[in-house]
């Protein structure tokens, strides 16, 4: 039945499944609202979860037992190290599966399979298992996050098999944390009390948000494409100028792919219930963050790179900054370019082994260093009533610098992406050496951070949590964050 719909379609087969997947997410998340009681949640997401799996990725799922299983029982087994034991293990398993499915390449070609459901899981599983790790420590040296996230006791089986099958969010993420789903499923912190809303109106305007971006990708990669930009014979005789419109077009349709994934999960999540986080503590309006993975126009309007990673893969910013940022950062000590760079390797290690995937966390450390580094100067020297001189410039390289960095995501091979790189004269790269140059030389003191693990650091992420809290308005919060 698929082959002959991906055929019409002009799509490989596996495209298919995965967006027949996608889609079916909204409804099973929806049948959650029809569910009474924590156990029949929980058999009801570990079912659906399977099946959903077994659709798109067939025998594959075999896979999630096994991630599943090794992650619990080093949990079991051996505490004190097993979030170490797990880190270790998820994300080197994660590796030799990208590297034996060539991921890069069939992701590029369209042929998805299941490399993306277990990078979703190593994030879970890793959360998991340090939260638990922690609880070992004092409470007094945990910090505000590790509180919030605190898994105190081995997880009951059926929950931990329910929370990792969770069918809202197993084909695209984001990553719920197991505290989030244990307070949904049995009615405690923000979904406690006046509990969650009703969840239709919501749902409804957050498909229909997606399914604009749907249709702006179809619409522009049936103009637009890879192999008649990038790869096309033209290429090279190309204007300069034209070369960077078709570049930032390309960059667009991408985002819009991602957009609309991550903008559907987060409506099946708000079908669910599991994506509410709690009421404004002014206005009393329903806030729905929990599984935001993503703020659109919060990318398009970033004014500085900073700015991109706490409206882009929102969830998996939050998890490299607490889980690898912060952990990589000597106790005492603030953070700097070292544990930026390591967040964005380990980051980059995450999507795959392909060059294109480096080339882009590494050359974005780099950006968001030399954006910085023009901010603190800015902030020391220049005034403010004249920011719009520096202000919209700096917004300029910010989106033309993203699409530029998006060729290396789209094409993964080191020769391609260095070749659409070198066919713009790497212009984007040394305007931000440019940066970080002037900004060592000129730029102003930094700010003094907090004490490593207390309230925001400079970073990736800095002031990024996640989690319902009754009172807070933390998709606000967030959209202001800055440098």
């Amino acid at each position: 039945m698929v082959r002959p719909l991906a055929g019409h379609l002009g799509l490989p087969p596996g495209t298919v499944l995965f967006t027949l997947a996608l889609f079916a997410s909204v409804p099973i998340g929806a049948g959650f609202q029809f569910i009474r009681g924590a156990a029949a949640k929980n058999l009801y997401s570990l079912t659906t979860g399977i099946l959903l799996s077994l659709f798109a990725f067939g025998s594959s799922t075999v896979e999630v037992a096994f991630f599943g299983l090794a992650s619990y029982a080093a949990m079991a087994l051996h505490r004190p190290s097993c979030g170490y034991v797990v880190f270790a293990g998820s994300f080197g398993y994660l590796i030799y599966y990208h590297a034996t499915s060539a991921s890069g390449e069939a992701w590029k070609a369209g042929n998805i399979d299941i490399t993306g459901l277990l990078m979703v899981l190593t994030l879970k599983v890793t959360a998991c298992a340090l939260n638990y790790q922690d609880c070992l420590m004092p409470e007094k040296e945990l910090n505000e996050f590790q509180v919030r996230r605190a898994v105190t006791a081995l997880p009951n089986l059926l929950d931990y098999a329910g929370w990792l099958m969770f069918p809202c969010t197993l084909v695209v993420g984001p990553a719920i944390e197991y505290r989030d789903y244990l307070d949904w499923l049995n009615k405690r912190g923000a979904w406690g009390g006046k509990g969650c809303p009703v969840v239709w109106t919501k749902t409804a305007l957050t498909v229909g948000y997606a399914l604009i971006f749907m249709c702006v990708h179809m619409y522009i990669m049936g103009i637009y494409t890879i192999d008649n930009t990038y790869l096309s014979p033209e290429w090279d005789t190309k204007p300069l100028w034209r070369k960077f419109m078709e570049l930032h077009i390309l960059g667009q349709s991408m985002r819009g792919k991602y957009f609309f994934c991550w903008v559907w999960a987060e409506a099946a999540c708000i079908a669910s219930g599991i994506g509410f986080s709690g009421y404004d503590a002014v206005t009393g309006v329903a806030q729905w963050v929990t599984a935001q993975n993503v703020r659109p126009m919060g990318v398009e309007r970033a004014a500085t790179f900073v700015q991109i990673p706490h409206n882009w893969n929102v969830q998996t910013g939050i998890w490299l900054r607490h889980y690898v940022y912060d952990r990589t950062t000597p106790k005492g000590k603030k953070p700097g370019f070292p544990q930026l760079l390591i967040t964005q390797v380990v980051s980059g290690v995450w999507h795959g082994l392909y060059a294109g995937y480096w080339l882009f966390f590494v050359s974005s450390a780099v950006f968001v260093h030399g954006s910085k580094s023009v901010f603190r100067w800015q902030r020391e020297h220049f005034p403010k009533k004249w920011n719009f001189v520096i202000d919209g410039p700096h917004w300029l390289l910010t989106t033309v610098g993203l699409n530029y960095l998006c060729a290396a995501f789209m094409l993964v091979t080191y020769e391609q992406c260095m070749g659409a790189w070198r066919s713009v004269y790497f212009l984007p790269h040394l305007a931000v050496v440019a940066m970080c140059i002037f900004g060592e030389v000129f730029g102003g003191k930094k700010k003094k951070a907090k004490a490593a693990g207390k309230g925001e650091q400079a970073g990736m992420e800095p002031g990024s949590r996640n989690g319902p809290a009754v009172g807070t308005r933390p998709a606000e919060e967030e959209a202001k964050k800055t440098e």
